[in-house]
């Protein structure tokens, strides 16, 4: 992954993963958030900015699909507010991030989805993954 990774292009590649993986292979919205953190991981942990932008990202169309599993949303809160993204891209990127944000804050304040709980190790392999390094 290079410095010129931009908001639009992890939001469309979430995005396309959950529709492949919800439509095409059958996942639920907790297999289909796994999937993506774990085929992405690279790109997932290059920096804060893309951590927080698949984090939000993931977290939308989980709530979209009116399931968010239980390791999203614990840390959900970490990545709404965090400022630690802030020097590791355009300020166009934020921007978009910054209203991404807003819009899960208020899919969150609906509370017209259910928190699915993870197996231990599902949550611990996730954790995991979010560790790594690049």
């Amino acid at each position: 992954m290079n410095n010129n990774v931009h908001y639009e292009s992890i939001k469309d590649s979430v995005v396309y993963s959950f529709e492949e993986y919800i439509e095409d292979d059958g996942f639920t919205a907790s297999q289909s958030a796994a999937k993506v953190f774990e085929e992405d991981w690279r790109e997932l942990n290059y920096n804060a900015f893309t951590k927080t932008a698949y984090y939000i990202c993931v977290a939308i169309e989980c709530f979209k699909l009116k399931e968010i599993p239980d390791f999203v949303y614990g840390n959900l809160g970490l990545y709404i507010n965090s400022n630690e993204f802030k020097g590791d891209a355009n300020k166009e990127d934020i921007e978009k991030l910054l209203q991404d944000i807003n819009k899960c804050i208020q899919l969150m304040g609906t509370e017209d989805y259910k928190v699915i709980e993870s197996s231990f190790g599902a949550k611990s392999r996730i954790e995991y993954i979010l560790s790594l390094k690049p």
